[in-house]
Parts: structure tokens; sequence; C-alpha cells
């Protein structure tokens, strides 16, 4: 067996294709069938880095023990050497959390971008008295686990809810579900999902015209001055029934390019608006929500 064989097969699933990176090849198919092999692979890369970062992370730790004890002992070469280490070590796990972030985010990327690719351009609103209604039952029916968790909690759901921001002002929403993130069933796509209990929050607000950009702008403010005081990660959307226009073009710019970030004491929430458009009783943009968080 040659030294090549050899590395391949304990490479596993980490081994890389026999292929000139530079071979020519449809843009647009190779670049599709290169996200593919990429997440195909992101799976095994990050149940590798999770190892590396314990491993790190436990050596960091140990460096950090041996460094006090030669500066209690007045040793000064040892002092040095394992502060280089300790220093070392936690560049080194900065990194490592750094690529399993960035993993992580380009999966969950990938996989909401197929999600809307393989559906329906145009899927149909299900019966309701109410728009609101129409789409948590379409929310309900087409995505299960949203499904689950509001047989689970429903008295979370509130209707024509009056919520209360950290700055003391209230707002307005035809719809809230809000759990609080001492559920044992909520679990996250974090490093540690043991950790990742941070509750779940979904905002949905009904526009009677088509929705401007100061109108998301003012939305995200209050979005972030609720999620300061109740430190549950929001998703929201905007639903605008019997609309045939098209997205103001700033509008369709700041939902897509601009990033909205609510913060409390627990941490920073990253957090996009989708704005849904019906008309003649389906939906021009498919509704869908974030499964982080749920069960």
């Amino acid at each position: 067996m040659d030294m090549e064989t050899f590395l391949d097969r304990i490479s596993g699933p980490l081994s890389l294709p026999r292929i000139d990176p530079r071979a020519m090849d449809d843009p647009v198919d190779g670049l599709v069938d290169l996200a593919e092999r990429v997440n195909g692979k992101s799976v095994h890369v990050m149940a590798h880095v999770r190892g590396a970062l314990v491993f790190v992370g436990l050596c960091t730790v140990l460096s950090l023990v041996l460094l006090i004890t030669t500066v209690l002992r007045l040793e000064p070469a040892g002092a040095v050497i394992f502060l280089l280490l300790t220093m070392g070590g936690f560049h080194a796990f900065r990194i490592l959390l750094f690529n399993y972030r960035f993993f992580d985010f380009f999966s969950r990327r990938y996989h909401a971008i197929l999600y809307l690719q393989d559906d329906n351009p145009v899927v149909y609103s299900p019966r309701g008295d109410t728009p609101t209604d129409r789409l948590l039952n379409h929310l309900r029916t087409t995505h299960e686990p949203f499904g689950s968790l509001i047989e689970r909690y429903p008295e979370s759901i509130r209707y024509s809810a009056i919520l209360r921001g950290s700055s003391g002002g209230t707002y307005q929403f035809d719809a809230y579900i809000g759990i609080g993130g001492q559920s044992g069933i909520l679990k996250s796509s974090n490093l540690l999902p043991a950790l990742g209990k941070r509750g779940y929050a979904l905002f949905i607000k009904v526009f009677e015209r088509s929705p401007t950009l100061r109108d998301v702008i003012l939305l995200e403010e209050s979005i972030q001055d609720i999620t300061a005081l109740t430190c549950l990660p929001p998703r929201v959307i905007i639903l605008r029934e019997n609309g045939q226009d098209p997205p103001d073009h700033d509008l369709h710019r700041h939902i897509t390019e601009n990033g909205a970030v609510a913060r409390c004491r627990k941490g920073s929430y990253p957090y996009n608006v989708q704005v849904v458009t019906g008309h003649q009783g389906g939906y021009h943009m498919v509704p869908m929500i974030s499964s982080e968080g749920m069960p």
C-alpha cells in the first residue's frame, strides 16, 4: 500500500477528491456541485473541530494551571514557557471556534436556500378567519418542528399581543409566541446543545398596505427593545395579504443584505425579517421559519 492510499483510508470522510482544482467545468453546475460537496463534508468537519476544541481547551487550562504553579514557585524559565503555551492555546481555541461557527452558518444557510429552491414558489394558504390564522395554520402543517412546538405549548400563542420593551415602551403585534429558555425540550445548534436552552420567540405583523423601509426599521427597533427585556431569540414575519406589487427595492435590499441583531444581557441574537406577500389565496414568498431553538 502506497502512502497516498494509506492517507486516503485514514482520512475517511475528509478525503479530498482526486481532481485538479483548476479543472474546467460549467460555471453554474460546477458551483452547485461544489456547494453540495462542501455541505456534505461540513458535518464531519464540524465533528472533528468540536473534538479539537475540547482537546485544545483542556490543554490550555492545564497550561494555565502549570503557569500559575511555576509563578508561585518563582521559576521564571518555566513561567515563560507555560505563558507562551497558554497564549498559543487561547489563540488556537479562538481560531477553531471561528471555524466551527463558519461551517455551522454555511450549513444552515445552505439548507435554508435549498428549502426555498425545492419548494413551490406559490404556496396556497389554508383556511382561517384572519390572515394571522391562515399563516399560523400554514406554518403548523408545513413545518413539523413548529407544529410540534405549538402542540406542546398551545398557551404560548397570543393574538393582538401588546408587548413591553426594556425602555418601557409598548408595541402591538398581530401574533406572538414566546417560550422561556427553561424548557427542557428546547435546543439549538450551538457548540454545546446542553447550554442552548435559550427559548423561542416568533413575532407576526400584518400590514394592510405594502410595508416601507421605514416600517421595517421601526419594527426592528421594537424587536430589539423587546428582546433586551425577554432575552428570547426572535423570528419575525411581516405578512401583507392581497398585495400585488413587489417589495420596494430599498426594502428588499435591506431585508436580504442587512443582518439585524437583537441584544440582551445573555448575548446577541442575529435574526432576519421575512416579508410574505399573499395574493388570491396564495403566498408569493414561501413562508419559512428557522428550526433553531425548536424540538
